[in-house]
């Protein structure tokens, strides 16, 4: 069975809290680029049963962190703001990598038009090789 239910940003943490208190456990969460926006896809599972929350969100706007329901959530928070530029509001602060999960030769290679400075720092090294096997500089 799987059920899907398309929410308003405001409505994600509430919805995610309740699915917790269910024993849902999160599975992944996805993001893709519908136009210039974001649509973010969370899955939760309980026992077999998956439950798919959508979100469409504006180009500008940010997501509420749910990793103080979920801490393990902050993988794909950090990985879906590094590729695609969409900002997550309070994350767990030891959780948060101000954009230096991935190192990137590009700023959201995902969404070429987000706005997004790539710091210096600690990090997965997922940058670009150019043709030739040589590193962008």
């Amino acid at each position: 069975m799987e059920q899907l239910v398309d929410l308003a940003v405001t409505e994600l943490l509430g919805k995610v809290a309740q699915l917790r208190s269910e024993g849902c456990r999160l599975v992944q969460i996805m993001c893709s680029m519908v136009g210039q926006d974001y649509e973010l896809t969370y899955n939760f599972d309980k026992d077999g049963a998956l439950t798919n929350l959508r979100l469409a969100v504006p180009a500008g706007n940010s997501v509420p962190s749910i990793t103080k329901e979920f801490l393990y959530a902050f993988i794909w928070e950090n990985e879906i703001h590094d590729l695609f530029g969409l900002q997550f509001t309070e994350m767990v602060p030891e959780f948060d990598y101000h954009g230096k999960f991935f190192h990137l030769e590009q700023a959201a290679p995902w969404n070429p038009g987000a706005q997004v400075v790539v710091p210096k720092g600690l990090g997965i090294d997922a940058s670009v090789k150019a043709e030739g096997g040589a590193k962008n500089a």
